[in-house]
Order: structure tokens, then sequence, then C-alpha cells
């Protein structure tokens, strides 16, 4: 609750009555008292003890508050009978005093603080006395602080509420013994801004602020506060109010959700539990099962069917969900024709849906699913065997009918030119000469039906190497590039321009794609010209690891199946007439070195 002395009921429970006497009657209870303080003490001696007070009084520290002895609830203080009231702070003797214009001092029956501070905080006993009777009680009273930067206590506040749409009615409590009701000006405030209550949504008389057509909008921390004066001085006194604005939903009539006159299917022989279940906000209602317009267990009266005991659940809107099993341990065949309905009776009527029970229908899932398993091993394998035979296949494909039937001349005259560098430019285990000027012509152009140029082979006597090299490069399908050992970068090649020629028409032009081939088990391209790393990191090489011996020259071997799969397609050269060609002599030779 808000500032001032407001009190808050505690939990244990205080005697309506605690005189000595039951049968004393209230008007007679206090004679002509003795009035002097020191009679005031010794009678506390022997006075009744009344326990504490089932109230707690709460004042904000800074703002008046005013705390009522709690024996004046239930004592008659009609004026007929002289009374005497005496406060002291629990634990002390000395009794607070009667000075106006002490912070904290006793008026009558009212014990005030002005302002109050959180020492004051702790149990306060009244006693109330006369010549003849004596009690006393307890009263707590707790000073307390607003939380950290608002106007309010959360933990300590007015709890009101009322129903969304309806006009609501706030009430700026315990505040009649500061300030005069009809001439109070109080001040409203939610969550600590001030509530404009000129509009006319806001309606403040009194200690009474009304809201009209009230929304969720609404709800929230409101505080409301007067001033109080007292000895010139001007002080603040505010209560907190904590306003709740209720939406209480409509309760809407039961309604079956399963089943919905659909059918399931179940197989001969077989267990099944049939669900009829209904949401609900009153449980008013019946749910059960009906097999062909009679209760299931009348047309049945069998241990195979019975009905399940209803369950009962509460959903996350606060509707209620009930469900009820048809328990079937065996279908029969006269299942199938029966009809099944789930009821639902309310007050207002019976609402019915039905549930046919059907055999089911050919299962081909498991079937697609093994036809798609296999596919999908079918389509792996394939892209495996094509990864691994890619070669193999492409070089077979290339000799079928119906390729060589397909083949389109392009003008071509040459197949392939071939570049590799001189014998004496180079220190590699295999002479270059006799690789390019019997190796290849041997098996490209004899057995596999190539047809090859090579400068110093094919050149006409006298022609210029530069008109040769550019001419024939435009006859060519192909470059084919032989790597061997290099002594250095600037002798790579005799011919410079035969180098710049090609190599231009293989990476600028792109008249021709290159065929690099290593004479070498371990190549230093350190020395290699650009163009020619270029070209191995793009398209890759194809490194020579047999002897010149008759079974390197068959066209079935790995690297010339690399080589062959990088040329263009032979023409004109079946299967049978490469088998033929690739026949060795019967006399097994080495290929001497040129």
């Amino acid at each position: 609750m808000g500032g001032g002395a407001v009190t808050v009921s505690r939990r244990e429970v205080t005697p309506a009555f605690c005189f000595k006497e039951k049968n004393m009657k209230p008007a007679l209870l206090f004679p002509i008292c003795i009035i002097f303080e020191c009679l005031a003490s010794i009678c506390a001696e022997d006075c009744h003890d009344c326990g504490v007070e089932f109230h707690r009084s709460y004042i904000v520290d800074g703002q008046p508050g005013f705390v009522s002895c709690p024996l004046c609830y239930w004592l008659d203080f009609n004026g007929e009978v002289n009374y005497n009231f005496t406060w002291s702070k629990n634990g002390s003797t000395a009794h607070v005093t009667t000075e106006r214009h002490a912070r904290v001092y006793q008026d009558g029956r009212m014990l005030k603080f002005i302002p109050a501070r959180l020492e004051d905080s702790g149990y306060y006993q009244c006693v109330v006395w006369n010549s003849t009777n004596c009690f006393k009680k307890l009263a707590e009273v707790i000073v307390f602080q607003n939380d950290n930067g608002l106007c309010y206590n959360k933990s300590i506040m007015y709890l009101q509420s009322d129903p969304v749409g309806t006009s609501g009615k706030m009430v700026c409590a315990d505040l009649s013994d500061y300030v005069d009701k009809n001439s109070v000006q109080v001040r409203w405030y939610k969550e600590c801004k001030p509530l404009d209550t000129s509009r006319s949504k806001f309606t403040a008389i009194g200690f009474d602020l009304t809201i009209e057509n009230m929304t969720k909008d609404d709800e929230g921390n409101y505080t409301c506060e007067v001033t109080y004066a007292y000895d010139e001085k001007l002080y603040n006194i505010s209560r907190a109010i904590g306003w709740t604005v209720n939406v209480y939903r409509k309760r809407k009539p039961a309604v079956i959700i399963f089943p919905k006159n659909n059918s399931i299917e179940v197989e001969l022989g077989c267990q099944v539990s049939l669900v009829c279940s209904a949401l609900y906000s009153a449980a008013d209602f019946t749910l059960s099962w009906n097999v062909n317009d009679m209760f299931a267990k009348d047309y049945y009266n069998s241990s195979r069917i019975v009905t399940g005991m209803p369950i009962h659940r509460t959903l996350e809107d606060g509707t209620s969900l009930m469900t009820v099993h048809l328990n079937i341990s065996e279908v029969k065949k006269e299942d199938y024709e029966n009809k099944f309905a789930c009821v639902l009776q309310t007050s207002n009527g019976l609402a019915t849906e039905f549930l046919f029970i059907k055999h089911p229908a050919p299962n081909f899932q498991g079937g697609l699913i093994a036809i798609f398993v296999a596919l999908a091993l079918v389509i792996v394998i394939a892209v495996l065997t094509y990864k691994v035979f890619r070669v193999d296949i492409i070089l077979w494909h290339r000799q079928s009918c119906f390729y060589h039937h397909s083949i389109k001349e392009d003008g071509k005259t040459y197949d392939a030119y071939v570049m590799f560098p001189k014998s004496g430019n180079t220190n590699s285990i295999y002479p270059v000469d006799t690789f390019v000027l019997k190796v290849l012509p041997e098996v490209l152009e004899r057995q596999c039906g190539y047809r090859l140029f090579i400068l110093g082979r094919d050149e006409l006597p006298g022609e210029a190497i530069a008109d040769v090299v550019d001419k024939t490069m435009n006859e060519c399908r192909r470059l084919i590039i032989i790597l061997a050992g290099i002594n250095s970068r600037d002798n790579f090649f005799e011919n410079v321009f035969e180098q710049q020629i090609a190599l231009y028409d293989a990476l600028v032009s792109n008249k021709v794609k290159a065929i690099l081939i290593e004479l070498e088990k371990t190549m230093d391209y350190k020395n290699m010209p650009e163009s020619i790393k270029y070209i191995k990191q793009k398209q890759g090489v194809i490194r020579w690891k047999g002897n010149f011996t008759d079974s390197s020259l068959l066209p079935y071997t790995r690297f010339w199946k690399n080589v062959r799969y990088r040329m263009p397609p032979a023409k004109g050269l079946s299967t049978q007439t490469l088998l033929s060609n690739s026949i060795p002599p019967s006399e097994s030779h080495t290929i001497k070195d040129a």
C-alpha cells in the first residue's frame, strides 16, 4: 500500500473480545478511572494482553502517518465512560509524549508520525485502561521507501480490479483522518506520470477516480496524492494502487473436435482404439460412444469392445478437453459394416459425429522405397564408374560407328602440332628426338590414325620457320608440348618464334587446346615460362612412365589412353582397325635412340 498510516491484515486471528469477564456489558466496562500517569503504568502491569493486531500499518518514509489504537475497533467509546490511552514502543518503559510539537506523539487514541522515518518501524503497544479494567495490544508499524526511481513500492500497494468494458472506480483509501473529502484536491498519476483527469474517460470526485469503458491499456500502477498541512508545513501523503482489468472469457458450448464423420483403416484381426474428443468450458455435458444407435456396451455386451473412462485435460488457452476411448481388442468383419458414433449430450441437445472402420488400401510404399533406393544406388554407381573409367568410356564412345558418322569436317589438316625442345638443350634421361620422331608417330599416326605436324620433319625445305608455324597452327586441332629436363629458361625452345606463335594460339587466341607431356618423373618448373605453368595449372600434364619397348607402344596403355582422350577423335578409324594396328610385331624389339 501507499503512504500515510495504511493497514494490512495479518494471517493470525485475534479474538473479537478479550474481556476478563465474558458476560460484562460494554456500557458498564469503564467506570470513572484515575487519570494520573503513574497509575497507568501500575495498571499496565496487570493488563489483559490481547496479543498482536491483525493489521499492519504502512507509512512511506518522509510522509505523515496516523496509527489508531487497535482496541478501538471493538471497545464501545460513546462518550459515557471515561477512558485513557497510553502508547509506548515495544521494549521501552517510556511512554510516547503527548507534546504536539514532537515528531512522534500521542494524540488521544491516535499515534502520529509527522513525518515518519525508517527507524520508526517496529511494534507499538496501546494500553486502554480505567480504574477497574485494563487492556493492551501490540500494533506493528512499517515505514518503507519507494522503489528506486518510482513513486511507489511494488510490494506494498492496494490491489483493485474490475472487468474489461465496464466503468471502474479507483479509491484513494484511508485519507479521511488527514483531509476533508468534500474539499480535497487529489492528484492522480499512472506509472508516476501525471494523469489527465480532464478527459471524458476519467472523472475525479473526492477520493474516487472513475474510468469509463475500461480496456487492458488502463491496467497499471496508479498513485494518488494529497497535501496535508501541519504547523504551517505542507506534507504530501500518497497511496499506490495496482489496477487490474480482468478479461472474462465467455463460456463456449461443448463441441466435438474428433471424429468429424471420417474413417480409419484397420486390418482384420488387429487391435484399435477409437477416439472421441470434445472441447468444453463448463462440464454440463456427457460424452459417449454409440454403435448403430445403441450404447456400445449394450450393443456388443462383450469384453472384445470396452469403453474407457473419460480423460480430462486443460489446454493452454484455459479450455478443457475430454476424451473417451472405445477399445477394440480384435477387429472382425461385422465391424467394417457398423456405424460408430461419438455422441455429445448437452442441455441444448445432442451432437453426433460418425467414424467408420475400413479395410486398408494396398500399400505400395515399400516397393516405391525399394525402387528409389535401387535407382539412387544405380546413379551413385554410374557416377563413380564414370569418374573412374571416364577415359575408357569416352574412347569407347569415339570408336562407335554412330560417333564416327556424327563427326563433321572442320577444315583442319593436322590433328596436332608437336612442339619440343631440341636434344642439345635438355638433360632428359629419355632422348626427346627419339620420343618425338619415332614413338609419337608409331602410336598416334600409324596405330591410331592421327596426323601430326613435327617441325623439322614435315615442313618444306627453304620455308621460313615463322611462316610455317603460323600457317600450320591454323591447320591443327591440338598443340602437343613435350617437356624434358631444361637447362635454362632462355633455351627452352631453340626457336623462340615457334614458342611465341604456338603459345599465343593456345592461350590468347584459344584456337587449339594444349596437351603437356612430361618425359621426366620429376620436373622442375622454376625455369619454365609462365605460359607453360599456366597450361599445367589449368589442364594438367600427362607423364611418360614407360620405356621405349613394344609394350609401351600399345595404344591401350594408360599413358596413350590419356593422350588419345585429350586428342580429337581420329577420323575413319574403327575399333577393328585400331585393334589390328596395335598388335605388336612378331619379334619383340626395342626402339633405338635417334
